[in-house]
């Protein structure tokens, strides 16, 4: 009996040993819908680096562009509901693309289930150095004596920049040419060329641009200057309401993935978010920490989806 007992102690410890040694090592994919060098992959970059170990093992980011993030939303949520896949959504792919595409191939709340959101942007009107504007009055009294029309750049149709070049259309009642992009990137590439005339971008990727002299800020989305940005007014103050909506990023699984499953992917995320080296990185990137449960980020997709609703039924914006 004591033979026995020792054997099956001994091949219980084996077996808690393996797992364990396989949950070390095991690799977690996190998809980011846009090319690297962008504002999502910055942040998703600088939580991976720490989440991995926080959930002991390796957190690999995986860059996946297409169709406004219809591609890599397909294939995350295709997934094996285990854990192993994640997703690194933007806001306008859970909150405007539900409403604003007639047929998505994804639905946020049926084919997904919410982790956390990871953080708030704020999102800066940023032109090229060559425009004689440094505020919304210059930029409008610009565009109005010119022959054609201004060019905005967008991370793509769809995308929330999309919309804000829709809003500030309507808040200038000035005629501008939407130009989308395949992420947000290569249109700051050719705003700093001066290819074209403007684009709205997220902090992460305007402030380094900004406080490297290479394009001019006019001003930022929303109501309330941003904390990661005190001295940089909004739109709105300048006179052109209207031109709302905040920009976040969250992580998202595979429906049917286990509910401890989600909360150790919550949990870890958290953590990592609340360490103050991480905070530093994200502040220095314009990106302000916004953690939440699973629940308030299903809840805030819910309310969010309304709202771009209403304001696109309002604006007449149009349907894909």
């Amino acid at each position: 009996m004591k033979s026995w007992i020792t054997t099956l102690l001994i091949g219980v410890s084996l077996c808690l040993g393996s797992s364990a040694q396989a949950d070390s090592n095991r690799t977690i994919r996190l998809v980011v819908p846009f090319d690297a060098g962008g504002p999502a992959d910055l942040v998703a970059r600088i939580l991976a680096e720490r989440l991995g170990p926080a959930l002991g093992g390796t957190v690999i980011v995986e860059n996946r562009r297409g169709a406004n993030g219809m591609i890599a939303m397909g294939q995350v949520a295709r997934a094996k509901p285990d854990g192993s896949t994640l997703v690194f959504a933007t806001s306008g792919m859970l909150t405007i693309s539900p409403v604003l595409y007639r047929s998505l191939p994804y639905s946020p709340l049926r084919d997904f289930v919410p982790v956390s959101r990871v953080v708030v942007n704020g999102t800066a009107l940023v032109v090229a150095p060559n425009i004689p504007a440094n505020n919304m009055h210059e930029l409008v009294e610009y565009a109005k004596q010119r022959d054609s029309p201004l060019t905005l750049g967008s991370a793509g149709v769809g995308n929330v920049t999309h919309l804000y070049v829709e809003l500030l259309k309507r808040s200038t009642n000035l005629d501008m040419m939407h130009v989308p992009y395949k992420g947000i990137a290569p249109a700051m590439i050719d705003v700093v060329g001066g290819h074209i005339d403007a684009v709205f971008a997220d902090f992460p990727i305007s402030l380094p641009q900004v406080r490297a002299g290479k394009v001019k800020v006019i001003g930022i989305v929303g109501t309330m200057r941003s904390a990661a940005a005190p001295d940089i007014p909004t739109i709105a103050e300048q006179g052109y309401p209207g031109v709302d909506g905040a920009s976040w990023f969250g992580i998202l699984a595979p429906a049917e993935t286990p509910p401890q499953t989600v909360r150790r992917l919550n949990e870890a995320s958290a953590n990592v978010l609340n360490e103050t080296d991480v905070k530093s990185r994200l502040n220095a990137a314009g990106s302000e920490r916004a953690p939440t449960t699973p629940e308030q980020m299903a809840t805030l997709i819910r309310a969010e989806q309304g709202k771009w609703a209403a304001i696109i039924r309002s604006h007449n914006l149009p349907m894909k």
